[in-house]
């Protein structure tokens, strides 16, 4: 049996509770929130679970694991204290709101002898997965552009919640670490390197507040990135308006996902993935023969889906079961960040902004 404390039950943490109650062989002890409320109403559904304020509650003997979905600014401490307590620790992304808090938790979790690991949601999709098998596979070809837009009007309410007197942590640049782009973009950047396998070198971008007076991070972001191999990225981002896609060109392909419909051609032949799937076929273009596009319906599984064996949470806690590593490791995220950092001087200086280069190893 695995225990377990959750810490930090608002906002999207709650979708995630499930998994920790469906499982027979995990225990949820409690569950922490600096709002009362919202620990009690996570605690309301795990059954012998209690609620606390207090996150010493999870620094216990009992407490075998941690998982950590509370706002950036406290991932340094909390994590940091959980890790040096010989507890597993599953972190939600971003890994911390500033490069030094975020290279202090790695540097901790380095040090122990524990699983932990960074929470990213878009590896629960088998879509993802044959995302990167198509590109390690060259069904695309040579990778030549990654797009991602991810937006969504959050930045609005949180605005008029602070402008009536009710600020948000995510409207604080010091709490949160920036705006939009640092939320959002994180999940891309780490995407687009895992699928490539190449690492982003140089970033520039904007940054703007343009319709949420009452946060001080920006509410519209674009990121341009150029990869090692030297392929390119843009990452769009925005709290001020709604929109996703995410899409991959090659030299012999193209992979596009918007509203749950997946558009796929390639010239090199049929695909059969988890759940993608592509039959042969070619149309004459411009510049020679092309594959046939054609378009399907790829619905996202669950949060809480513990069938999904693709499921982050799932992951980690069969990770701890089995004393292996965390799927994602902190150190990847730190990666992510910098690349965040990068855009960030980028928008404030006007120029583009060099990145490192060095590679982390993820079991995926």
């Amino acid at each position: 049996m695995i225990n377990v404390s959750f810490v930090g039950c608002g906002g999207m943490a709650a979708q995630y509770l499930g998994v920790y109650r469906d499982l027979d062989w995990v225990r949820v002890v409690n569950c922490i929130d600096a709002v009362p409320a919202a620990a009690q109403k996570a605690a309301e559904t795990i059954p012998g679970a209690a609620a606390s304020t207090d996150f010493s509650a999870a620094m216990t003997d009992e407490i075998d694991a941690v998982i950590i979905s509370s706002p950036n600014h406290f991932h340094r401490p909390q994590a940091v204290a959980a890790i040096q307590a010989g507890k597993h620790v599953l972190l939600q992304k971003p890994v911390a709101p500033t490069l030094a808090d975020a290279e202090a938790i790695a540097q901790a979790a380095e040090r122990s002898t524990h699983t932990v690991g960074l929470y990213m949601s878009y590896f629960d999709q088998p879509l993802i997965h044959d995302l990167r098998d198509m590109v390690t596979q060259g069904w695309l070809g040579n990778i030549v552009h990654c797009y991602a837009r991810l937006m969504h009007k959050g930045g609005t309410m949180w605005s008029q919640e602070a402008l009536a007197g009710n600020p948000n942590w995510r409207g604080s640049v010091a709490q949160t670490g920036g705006g939009c782009f640092i939320q959002l973009a994180v999940h891309h950047v780490h995407i687009f390197e895992w699928a490539t396998g190449a690492r982003v070198v140089r970033a520039s971008g904007f940054a703007r507040n343009l319709h949420c007076p009452g946060i001080e991070g920006e509410d519209l972001a674009v990121g341009v990135f150029e990869l090692d191999s030297g392929a390119m990225l843009t990452i769009d981002t925005a709290w001020c308006t709604n929109g996703e896609e995410l899409s991959v060109h090659g030299t012999k392909g193209r992979f596009t996902y918007r509203d749950n419909k997946l558009s796929l051609c390639s010239n090199v032949g049929a695909y059969h993935g988890r759940v993608a799937e592509y039959s042969a076929g070619l149309v004459a273009q411009f510049g020679g023969f092309w594959g046939e596009e054609q378009e399907m319906e790829i619905t996202p599984p669950g949060f809480a889906d513990i069938t999904n064996p693709l499921n982050q949470h799932l992951q980690f806690l069969e990770a701890v079961r089995h004393g292996q590593p965390a799927p994602v490791p902190i150190s990847s995220g730190v990666r992510d960040l910098r690349v965040v950092v990068a855009l960030y001087e980028s928008a404030r200086s006007g120029r583009a902004v060099e990145c490192g280069v060095e590679r982390v190893v993820e079991r995926k």
